[in-house]
């Protein structure tokens, strides 16, 4: 069965987030799933004081 699997993070604080490579290794690593395509995406937004980046990713995967 192919699923999607979607990992976002901002650059507000990065104190406060795990990066998307970790997050992703460890879903990876954990759920023992086979990759059958990765969508990498950003987005912006100001914060008032400076812009916020926000990279997105989507995984799609077969469950093994």
């Amino acid at each position: 069965m192919i699923k999607v699997k979607t990992f976002v993070t901002n650059s507000y604080n990065p104190l406060h987030h795990e990066r998307l490579d970790a997050q992703i290794n460890k879903f990876i690593e954990e759920n023992e799933v086979e990759l059958v395509d990765v969508k990498y995406s950003t987005s912006s937004a100001w914060n008032g004081a400076a812009p916020v980046w926000i990279p997105s990713v989507m995984l799609i995967y077969k469950v093994r």
